[in-house]
């Protein structure tokens, strides 16, 4: 998942749009796929919660920053639809108002530049806490799982507490 969300942070990062259309064309589909990695991670956050891994020392840290995940991947959603909620559309006007010029439509966008600029930068932070934190579960959970391969091997070497030969007389 973390390549997913690198992918998806280049993408954001080289989203070049003009205000209004295109920019709805251009942001929309980065939306969506910010949505498919929330379900993505969301989808096996309750996997691992029902999994076996749960039970093994040190889980509830890996399930802890997977959820931040899903809260992150999230967040970045939403930035992206704040994005698209601060575009100017070029709609028509109400009947009986007088249409834009190209001033006041100039005057629009100029305004809504910073606002979505801003809001993309947001979404762009909130994928990288999702790219950081994949790195970091991957990175635990195989700590966690090597740590209880190397008690069983012990285990194994040492033999069963009861076959061992008794030193007391």
């Amino acid at each position: 998942m973390a390549r997913d969300f690198e992918a998806l942070q280049v993408r954001v990062q080289d989203v070049s749009y003009t205000p209004g259309t295109d920019a709805l064309r251009r942001i929309g589909p980065l939306l969506l796929e910010a949505q498919d990695l929330t379900a993505t991670a969301m989808v096996r956050l309750t996997a691992l919660d029902n999994s076996a891994y749960a039970h093994v020392a040190g889980s509830r840290a890996s399930l802890d920053l997977l959820s931040s995940v899903v809260s992150s991947s999230s967040l970045a959603g939403t930035e992206l639809t704040h994005v698209l909620l601060a575009n100017p559309y070029e709609g028509a006007q109400f009947a009986g108002y007088p249409a834009d010029d190209e001033a006041v439509r100039a005057t629009r966008h100029a305004e809504a530049i910073p606002k979505m600029s801003g809001h993309l930068n947001d979404a762009l932070h909130q994928i990288d806490l999702c790219a950081t934190g994949c790195h970091y579960l991957a990175h635990g959970i195989a700590e966690d799982l090597t740590s209880v391969q190397d008690h069983k091997t012990a285990a194994a070497r040492h033999g069963p507490r009861s076959a061992r030969p008794s030193t007391t007389p």
